[in-house]
């Protein structure tokens, strides 16, 4: 009786664990190890998770592209992660100091127009929905405030892993998974955290 006791406990406590239990950090290329070691902090403050900061590495070549500027595509990116993500993480999300772009879409899956803009749309971050890989860029978010630039590399870090445990965007002031509609100001003025509809869903 004890022994069955025992196991259901063990049961109902795996059933209860919500998220991801170990997230990678993988480095593109030369990444400060302040850069590295903040975004680890809220990671693990956010999602309660292991974080692992792993070795650099180089940029696919196969991810870049020269349409409007020398560019990395972020969705090539995310398939570099996920073909080299190791077993025991469940999470890896990507930084580079490199651009990053994507092809923005309206809702019918149609490239927004102007095509010339959005074809190759230089971005902050982009993860997979649900997934297990995300990959952000310090590129777009360089100012001559410190504290600044590194609140706003955290956030859109807490941000992208949001979207791969199937978070999608949220329309609660002052969530982080707020969308940032084109514009830095949004994460700004933003939150760290998560809000509590969005805590409940992971």
């Amino acid at each position: 009786m004890r022994k069955f006791t025992l196991l259901l406990i063990t049961m109902l406590l795996l059933a209860c664990s919500h998220g991801p239990k170990k997230i990678g950090i993988q480095p593109y290329g030369m990444i400060s190890q302040h850069i590295l070691d903040s975004i680890s902090v809220i990671i693990k403050r956010s999602y309660h998770a292991e974080v692992v900061i792993l070795n650099s590495r180089e940029l696919p070549f196969y991810a870049f592209v020269n349409i409007k500027t020398p560019r990395y595509r972020a969705d090539s990116l995310l398939l570099d992660l996920r073909e080299n993500r190791q077993d025991s993480i469940d999470i890896v999300i990507g930084i580079t100091t490199k651009d990053i772009s994507t092809t923005k879409r309206d809702a019918r899956g149609k490239v927004k127009s102007p095509k010339s803009k959005y074809l190759d749309w230089g971005i902050f971050g982009l993860g997979n929905n649900p997934g297990n890989s995300c990959v952000i860029s310090t590129f777009r978010l360089h100012t001559a405030n410190a504290n600044l630039f590194m609140s706003r590399i955290q956030k859109i870090a807490v941000h992208e892993i949001g979207h791969t445990m199937g978070l999608d965007h949220c329309e609660t002031d002052n969530c982080v998974m707020q969308d940032a509609v084109e514009t830095i100001n949004t994460i700004d003025n933003e939150g760290y955290q998560l809000c509590e509809r969005c805590s409940e869903k992971i």
